[in-house]
């Protein structure tokens, strides 16, 4: 049997309020894109499970649901699903989210006769836990970047929005421990461009129930720089790492000053600087430059103009 144009990879977990909306975003897709929907859940205990294998039962050619009977954790579950899945691309989707009309269609588009394409990434409306919209996920408009340009500016791709070649998956799944989506967006980067659509094809739940970014912010801090280390040193500048490790400091200055934990600075100035292949006085120039460029940008650019004209906050800002 020839595989499907796209595995499309959902990862749920007590996710019943949101899943059945998830997976009907999903199955719209297949008008346009041959496609097979593989379902990692969690061993949720909420519902989920029934949901879930309802939708299946009724698109039993389309989608395949596979419980797990323990609790795996979030980076073990995304494994499973990658180690499963089976098409010419592949697309992730939390199960709190949502796709929009066309996504795959538009991205499939982008990378299909590009093989200096390894991923397509879009834009995402931003919606709060019931739905509600709130603005959109980042300012970058249609663009492509290689590894230099993602590491320098930091994570602003939407991980819900992510499509891309099968022969990726060995590098994701090489990662050992926790999986933070911005090093696999850096891992693929390293094997081609990225792509960014600037148009919201993905509605992005923030802050829902078990987000990582809630409730463990110092964790997936340390999972960030990690990532940024990960970057293998003769693929980028020194202008380029430089500029990546100064923006990583930057987010931890504003974390710092919204939480009022001077332990962060104290913690992360002395790890960044001694990275730097800069000496303190360059170094300390590229950090206030970032700085400086994030407070102009949110200051002027607080918010992005959609298609329609009508203008919305920012949540990440390129």
């Amino acid at each position: 049997m020839s595989l499907p144009t796209v595995a499309v990879t959902i990862l749920a977990c007590n996710h019943a309020p949101y899943i059945r909306q998830c997976l009907e975003s999903v199955i719209a897709q297949a008008t346009d894109v041959d496609l097979h929907i593989l379902v990692g859940d969690d061993a949720s205990d909420d519902g989920t499970s029934d949901i879930v294998a309802e939708i299946a039962a009724a698109h039993p050619a389309l989608l395949t649901h596979v419980r797990h009977p323990r609790r795996l954790g979030g980076s073990d579950n995304y494994r499973y699903v990658l180690t499963h899945a089976r098409g010419r691309y592949i697309a992730c989707l939390d199960g709190d989210d949502w796709w929009l009309p066309g996504k795959l269609k538009a991205q499939l588009a982008r990378i299909e006769g590009h093989p200096e394409v390894a991923g397509v990434y879009a834009n995402a409306l931003t919606v709060s836990e019931d739905g509600s919209p709130l603005g959109v996920f980042n300012d970058v408009g249609d663009v492509s970047f290689d590894l230099g340009g993602l590491l320098q500016r930091g994570n602003f791709l939407n991980s819900s929005s992510m499509l891309f070649r099968s022969e990726l998956v060995a590098p994701a799944l090489a990662v050992e421990g926790p999986v933070l989506d911005y090093l696999v967006h850096l891992r693929h980067a390293r094997r081609g461009l990225l792509v960014h659509l600037g148009t919201p094809l993905v509605a992005y739940r923030v802050a829902s129930q078990g987000s990582t970014l809630v409730g463990a912010n110092d964790a997936v801090r340390r999972l960030y720089w990690e990532a940024i280390l990960d970057v293998p040193r003769e693929c980028v500048s020194d202008a380029q790492f430089a500029q990546g490790i100064a923006d990583f400091l930057r987010r931890v200055l504003f974390r710092s000053l919204r939480t009022r934990r001077k332990d962060l600075l104290a913690d992360w100035t002395p790890r960044v600087f001694a990275a730097s292949p800069y000496g303190s006085v360059r170094t300390s120039l590229v950090v206030a430059a970032a700085v400086a460029r994030a407070l102009a940008k949110e200051v002027f650019v607080r918010r992005r103009r959609l298609p329609c004209g009508r203008r919305v906050p920012v949540m990440y800002r390129r």
